[in-house]
């Protein structure tokens, strides 16, 4: 899945020369806790509610609101992504770069799109398969070649439908965990036919 299949097009924006009022006002009016910032279509950067927060002067200037604008507050350079980006990607940075929105530019560097951690939530809760109603089994597995393919392999000899399989294989470690969602609640004869082969850690039931 990709940027393109979550992001929301033509968001709302303002521009580095509006006051702290305005910039408020839109926040409340939108619910939103991060706008981009441009101008002329470009964009230049990314404001918060937290900057509207700690933009607060400790003396509690009475007219600060109309004095600080846009741009003495928001993030400028901010991270962005192309819209043919893997959804992964915008998960990466909205991570490791603390962001609660990720701009979403074209080649020019111009704002067409925005996305948040609700669309990467919600993309992840459909990319998990947990809105299919079944089960889910933790099988710890070595880090070596054939894993996944033995797996379903076992899968399919039952007739049974996967709706989601991912793994977690941290680096140089010698086992890993095997995450596998099925599309059914009759699972004992299945973990014991893997149970023959790996060792399964955890089972669940599912549901919508």
């Amino acid at each position: 899945m990709f940027v393109r299949d979550v992001m929301t097009r033509n968001p709302v924006s303002i521009h580095p020369d509006a006051t702290l009022r305005e910039l408020i006002a839109l926040m409340t009016d939108k619910t939103f806790e991060a706008i981009p910032v441009r101008e002329n279509g470009k964009l230049l950067g990314i404001v918060t509610d937290w900057d509207v927060l700690t933009s607060a002067p400790v003396n509690g200037e009475p007219d600060y609101l109309d004095k600080v604008k846009v741009k003495d507050i928001m993030t400028a350079n901010v991270k962005a992504v192309r819209e043919n980006e893997i959804i992964e990607m915008a998960a990466y940075h909205m991570y490791f770069h603390d962001l609660d929105a990720l701009p979403v530019v074209d080649e020019q560097g111009e704002l067409i799109a925005i996305v948040t951690q609700n669309d990467v939530f919600r993309t992840l809760v459909s990319l998990m398969g947990l809105r299919a109603t079944g089960t889910r089994l933790t099988i710890e597995v070595p880090d070596k070649a054939g894993v996944l393919a033995e797996i379903t392999g076992i899968v399919k000899d039952f007739g049974i439908s996967i709706a989601s399989l991912s793994t977690n294989l941290p680096p140089g470690a010698p086992t890993g965990q095997v995450i596998l969602r099925v599309k059914t609640g009759e699972v004992d004869d299945l973990v014991k036919a893997i149970s023959a082969k790996y060792k399964v850690m955890h089972v669940s039931k599912t549901w919508e």
